[in-house]
Formats: structure tokens, C-alpha cells, sequence
């Protein structure tokens, strides 16, 4: 599934940029609250549609809030809210192919 990264373009139509590509990859290799946190706005195609909106988009159920945090005395980022759960594997394959069908419409 990570060739289909090279199919995914920026808001700009360019395509994705390792460091984009490096956030993907991780969630895929281990779907947990901190990578989807690193992932969830890596904008996948022209039309500027992010990961977690193409969950949105597919998934009913969803998440339509994401993690909360706070900002303690000494700066650090503290997890008030943890996101309400992320997409597993099988999930993570249904938003890749809906994203790339997406782009096969344009």
C-alpha cells in the first residue's frame, strides 16, 4: 500500500513530500493515537483533502474531534483528551483507495 503515496499530491498538485510520505508510512506500520496524530492532516490530493477527512468522509463513525492539549508551566504539551480512536489497518486501506478514487474523478 505505501506505493500508493506516490499517487497522493500536496494542495498543489506536486507530489507528496518525503516527510509527508515518512508520516504515512509510520501510521501504517503502527496505527496508534501518536502517529495518527502526525498523520491525520497530510493533505492528500489537489482538491486539499486530508486524511482524517477522507476517514470522515467514508466512516460515520469517525471521530469528529481530535486530540486536546494544554501547555503546562515549564512549556510542555500535555494530552488532556486522547483522540477517541484511530483507523486500523483495514480502515487505513479503505480511505487509501477511496482518496485514489477520488483522483482518478478529477
Amino acid at each position: 500500500m505505501i506505493y500508493a503515496f506516490d499517487q497522493f499530491t500536496d494542495a498543489l498538485g506536486a507530489p507528496l513530500r518525503d516527510f509527508s510520505k515518512g508520516r504515512l508510512a509510520a501510521l501504517m506500520a503502527d496505527p496508534r493515537a501518536s502517529t495518527w496524530e502526525d498523520a491525520h492532516g497530510v493533505v492528500l490530493n489537489a482538491q486539499g483533502l486530508t486524511l482524517w477527512q477522507a476517514w470522515i468522509a467514508i466512516d460515520p463513525e469517525a471521530p469528529r474531534e481530535g486530540r486536546h492539549v494544554t501547555i503546562d508551566a515549564y512549556d510542555r504539551v500535555q494530552v488532556v483528551r486522547e483522540w477517541e480512536r484511530v483507523p486500523d489497518v483495514e480502515m487505513l486501506g479503505e480511505i487509501v483507495r477511496f482518496v485514489l478514487g477520488q483522483t482518478a474523478g478529477q
